[in-house]
């Protein structure tokens, strides 16, 4: 038992610590996530985990017995929590700002999954058989909300009542959405997390990264509050709106229970379709089998494992991202769906740290679509056949222009390829001689626009171009030739 390699441990506000996070030194510290009792971390070069302290086995069965409970324990963690709830038929409650200074509660339910519809079923007879009702709930979902077709089912709630209820029948062949679906109503410490459109309520410890919104529901409040904190009023509560900051935390420790702020984290954005909130857990409506691609970043200095679990998890298999070392980005390349939905969560190894994806497939989305592969992201150098084609994520990646190029013919020469909107961070390096201020770095949108002054920095003596897409990878342009060969 002792030799027992148990990856993660609890820490004094119950979060799941990993080994890699855990600090070395600090003893009688971690608690064993099955008996509670004290774990100490173990970290040497070859193995790192958590072992009970010697001498409580001795007085405390624990139901961690074998490596195979260990794998069992980290599985369960692999399950995200929206999958939990669907599973348990609890209504996701989110809250959203809208014009003119309203807060909207608003309930989300999920839609059928085609892939449960057998094939050559009609689904619209069997949506018309469906009866819904509901307490709580200002407007009823309808049969026709349900369909494959539709991302979810949203609906608003009454924010005075003390219980949410949904209540489906209908075929056995939807037993998927079928049952009572309930979420209690709001109450004092209340917390929503997200962003300003979209924050979903947690009632249990949460950790914080800074940068999210957080929203407080609290009784009243008769002390002065930092300017960079709003109020809002939601039936009889007080709400309090503001960015989690160092100078908000107190915030967070007075007005809700259970809230840490979470030093290590991730960050999962959404790169392409390109037109998508990159952190909101809203569906991403695109066209079908368009790219998708999403940049995953350790905090600095850690490199731990990351997953793509499909949610829920029956529906794929999981997949593992390549590591690219401590505190660097790693991504995650996939289609939409050819039709309907795809949910997908990133994982971290080892704790309860996930982040929804949820990708659904449209022939006409309301909000524009890209039609720009992965692979197409990136730079075209010359004309028509005789061009070549720089990306980030290809092989080829540097270009090296001939001494007779003429800088001038910049803008005529390099080409933009991918999706609008894309930030470009531009570095410009000079030779030592240079009376300026090297490198100089610039960022932009439209590159297209920017094309002149990157003629002008090769004029001055500018010996190379580095162009980076948003943390997706960088194009190398190399202009030494010219600038030795008597264009500087």
């Amino acid at each position: 038992m002792t030799s027992l390699s148990i990856p993660f441990a609890l820490d004094h506000h119950g979060n799941e610590v990993p080994i890699d996070e855990a600090e070395r030194f600090k003893a009688n510290y971690y608690r064993c996530p099955e008996c509670k009792e004290i774990v100490n971390p173990r970290k040497g070069d070859q193995r790192k985990y958590f072992a009970h302290k010697s001498g409580v086995l001795d007085e405390t069965d624990c139901s961690l017995s074998s490596q195979a409970d260990v794998e069992e324990m980290v599985e369960e963690l692999r399950t995200s929590d929206i999958e939990k709830g669907e599973e348990n038929q609890d209504i996701r409650v989110y809250l959203g700002e809208e014009p003119g200074g309203r807060l909207r509660l608003f309930g989300v339910l999920p839609s059928l999954d085609w892939s449960t519809i057998p094939p050559g079923v009609d689904i619209d007879p069997l949506l018309s058989d469906i009866e819904v009702s509901g307490s709580g709930v200002e407007r009823t979902p309808v049969g026709r909300s349900f369909h494959p077709s539709e991302p979810e089912v949203t609906f608003e709630l009454d924010p005075r009542s003390e219980k949410y209820l949904v209540e489906i029948d209908g075929p056995d062949r939807l037993d998927d959405i079928l049952g009572e679906w309930t979420a209690d109503g709001p109450t004092s410490g209340d917390l929503f997390v997200g962003d300003q459109t979209r924050a979903r309520r947690f009632q249990e410890n949460r950790q914080i990264k800074h940068g999210e919104w957080v929203y407080v529901l609290a009784d009243a409040v008769d002390v002065e509050l930092p300017d960079i904190v709003e109020t809002y009023s939601l039936a009889d509560w007080t709400v309090l709106a503001f960015p989690a900051r160092p100078e908000t935390e107190a915030l967070l420790e007075e007005y809700s229970t259970g809230l840490t702020t979470d030093e290590y984290g991730f960050d999962a954005d959404i790169v392409l379709p390109a037109h998508a909130h990159p952190t909101s857990d809203a569906p991403i409506s695109s066209k079908p089998r368009d790219a998708i691609f999403v940049g995953v970043v350790p905090a600095p200095e850690q490199d731990p494992i990351f997953e793509i679990v499909s949610i829920p998890k029956r529906h794929g298999e999981t997949v593992e991202l390549e590591s690219t070392g401590p505190g660097n980005p790693r991504y995650f390349k996939s289609t939409l769906p050819a039709q309907g939905s795809k949910r997908i969560s990133v994982h971290q190894r080892n704790s309860s740290r996930h982040r929804l994806v949820h990708l659904h497939a449209e022939e006409d989305p309301t909000e524009g679509a890209q039609e720009t592969g992965i692979g197409d992201i990136g730079l075209s150098i010359g004309h028509g056949e005789d061009s070549i084609h720089l990306g980030p994520l290809d092989e080829e990646s540097e270009y090296t222009f001939p001494s007779d190029f003429q800088p001038q013919t910049l803008p005529g020469t390099i080409t933009y390829t991918g999706p609008e909107g894309l930030n470009l961070e531009i570095t410009g390096e000079f030779p030592t001689t240079y009376e300026g201020n090297s490198p100089l770095v610039r960022t932009t949108t439209n590159l297209e626009s920017f094309l002149p002054n990157l003629s002008h920095w090769v004029n001055q003596g500018c010996s190379s171009v580095s162009v980076e897409f948003d943390g997706i990878g960088t194009v190398e342009l190399n202009f030494s030739e010219v600038t030795s060969g008597g264009n500087a």
